[in-house]
């Protein structure tokens, strides 16, 4: 992941909590749900699986700390 960020390490970190905004705008102006088929067949694996093992779900804050990030 760090080699994804490589490009915007240069900026400053309000110019990289612009980038995030505009593209997190740019994400919310999409009016379209997700119609691939390969992303609606991720979707229900998932599904599929949460129906299978339920309680093993994991929290938000729980996949950041696993991730290394603080929310």
């Amino acid at each position: 992941m760090k080699t994804a960020l490589s490009p915007v390490e240069h900026l400053g970190k309000f110019e990289r909590l612009q980038l995030v905004e505009d593209l997190w705008d740019e994400f919310a102006a999409e009016s379209s749900y997700e119609s691939r088929s390969e992303v609606l067949d991720e979707l229900e694996r998932r599904a599929a699986w949460r129906d299978l093992h339920p309680g093993q779900e994991k929290s938000l804050s729980a996949i950041a700390s696993a991730l290394g990030v603080h929310l």
